[in-house]
């Protein structure tokens, strides 16, 4: 949901990133690096991650004010999803309060992310054109060069639609809930826990298992367990590539409780 912090972190992101309003998709994020404090960008290896911040060595920050080194993972092809995604989120980091960990910083690295690579001043009109299907998640994707989690976390936050963006990752044969997004103001069911095995929220028929069994994108009406009774949700599934992990597929879920008339 919608806080005041998260507000913060979208009015920063937004204001230092800006562009003119001719501009057009996609909006690399190098672009705006030196405005958030980003003196150079390195591609070499990085352990445990797809980017790294680290503090600039005196002599550069004193010649132009610059306080950050980023660098990105060499494995990572320049202006590709993942790339404008490693960068942008490790931009967004930079606009943290300090004392935010956890999952509650990676959701608001996110939240600024979507808006230094999806604009909503440009992204708006462009989902409000777009079907809500996955095919159409994917296709904002590709003309943001974003990766797929900060898109369907910006459509999220258009107002075109109410509902939940939920990631499942196969571990042992179980999906698990791994990522989740939700419209604001929209709060989570207690059954969708970061975590959760999917049986907690679906029935054993959902149409999620049949998508990981599949690899097919599935649609239809889910029957849900929200832990304080049984609610009907309408969903669309898809196979993601890029969160799979090595022991099994991922599958993201759109849950769409309502469309802006």
């Amino acid at each position: 949901m919608a806080t005041p912090l998260s507000a913060q972190v979208v009015r920063r992101a937004r204001a230092l990133s800006r562009e003119p309003a001719t501009a057009r998709p996609p909006f690399p994020p190098e672009r705006c690096a030196g405005r958030f404090g980003v003196g150079e960008i390195r591609r070499v290896p990085v352990v445990g991650g797809a980017a790294r911040l680290d503090a600039a060595p005196p002599e550069a920050s004193g010649a132009s004010r610059a306080r950050w080194v980023l660098s990105v993972d060499a494995r990572l092809p320049p202006h590709t999803p993942q790339w404008n995604g490693a960068v942008a989120l490790a931009l967004a980091r930079t606009l943290l309060p300090p004392g935010v960990r956890g999952p509650a910083s990676e959701a608001l690295a996110e939240i600024g992310a979507a808006e230094i690579l999806l604009p909503m001043r440009a992204f708006r009109s462009a989902a409000a054109s777009t079907d809500l299907t996955m095919d159409g998640l994917r296709e904002l994707a590709v003309r943001f060069a974003a990766p797929i989690r900060l898109t369907v976390r910006q459509w999220l936050q258009t107002g075109t639609w109410r509902g939940y963006a939920l990631l499942w990752r196969e571990e042992g044969g179980t999906p698990v809930l791994r990522w989740r997004a939700a419209s604001p103001p929209d709060r989570f069911p207690r059954t969708a826990a970061l975590g959760a095995p999917a049986h907690a929220l679906l029935a054993p028929d959902s149409r999620l298992y049949a998508t990981l069994r599949t690899g097919r994108p599935q649609h239809g009406v889910e029957e849900v367990r929200t832990g304080t009774g049984t609610a009907w949700w309408f969903t669309r599934f898809g196979v993601v590539r890029g969160d799979a992990g090595p022991g099994g597929r991922a599958a993201l879920g759109l849950v769409i409780l309502d469309r802006a008339r």
